[in-house]
This record gives structure tokens, sequence and C-alpha cells, in this order.
């Protein structure tokens, strides 16, 4: 483990009450968690859904990390990450690019998105293509929700019974 003096952008873990496995590192003011295994390319690395953390992703990382880099991370706000705002598709995904950087895993990258990850997935390979070597989206959340999902399940505006 590198310490703080050789790497200023980042936090010594665990400790007491922080995270059980991986690294905090410095993101815009921020501190950010992420759990690294393997080596090789492309980096493989999980995007969780809305209710989900890195570590729900813990076992099939360790299994990808036997023939490459895996990466599991928290975004802003979630997990073992600092406290956030609520984000938008295109901080969230400029926030993964610059803790990838910080972090030193060198894309391109195949990034895995169950659900909410999804949008920050298509958002990240948008902005940031030549970083991007594949989307692996697993039930994924995309812009043309609506048009395929029954009216119950649509995002537009649900439609409630009136209350009397």
């Amino acid at each position: 483990m590198m310490t703080q003096q050789a790497r200023g952008n980042q936090h010594d873990a665990p400790s007491a009450g922080g995270p059980p496995i991986g690294q905090l590192y410095d993101v815009g003011g921020r501190r950010l968690w992420l759990h690294r295994s393997g080596a090789g390319g492309p980096a493989v690395v999980f995007l969780a859904g809305a209710s989900a953390v890195g570590l729900d992703y813990l076992n099939i990382h360790d299994g990808i990390s036997g023939f490459t880099t895996s990466v599991l991370y928290d975004r802003g706000g979630t997990g073992w990450s600092d406290p956030a705002p609520l984000p938008t598709a295109a901080e969230v995904a400029t926030e993964l690019r610059d803790l990838l950087a910080a972090a030193g895993v060198p894309g391109p990258y195949l990034l895995v998105a169950h659900s909410l990850g999804g949008a920050y997935a298509r958002r990240f390979a948008q902005l940031f293509p030549d970083q991007v070597t594949g989307l692996l989206l697993l039930e994924s959340f995309y812009e043309d929700w609506d048009s395929y999902m029954p009216e119950r399940l649509q995002l537009a505006g649900p439609r409630h019974p009136r209350i009397p």
C-alpha cells in the first residue's frame, strides 16, 4: 500500500470506520473509494445501480481480476465515498474519469453498468469515447426507456389514480 507521502492524492485505508478494502482518493475536493485487483487490460470498471455500491460486485470482480484489471468504485454520495449532492450524468462520468486517472488505472475501459449505472456509463462513452473499449449494460436505464416499457413503468410522469 502506498502512503499519502508517496502519492499525494491518496488516503491510507482501512482505518477505524474506513473501507475494509480499497483506497480513498481525493478527486475534486471529495474522497472517492476505489478497489482495484488484477493486471492487464482492458480494465473492467463496474458502475453500480442507484441502490447498490461497488462492493456489491465483489464476487464477480474477484473472478475477473484473475485475467485482467478489475475496478470497483463508489461514486460521490454513495458507499464509502464522501457525501455529494445529486449529480448529473456528465458529472458522474467526469468524476469517474478523474478517479481512474488519480488511481493510475489506464484506459480504455470496459464499463459494466447495472441499472442507473447504465446512464452514467453511456454518458462516459459519449464524453470520452477514446477511453471506452466497450459497454456491458445489465438491466440498464437508457434514454428510450418509456418507448418500450408498459405505461405503469414509464418515467415521463407516473399516472396515479386520483385520490378522492
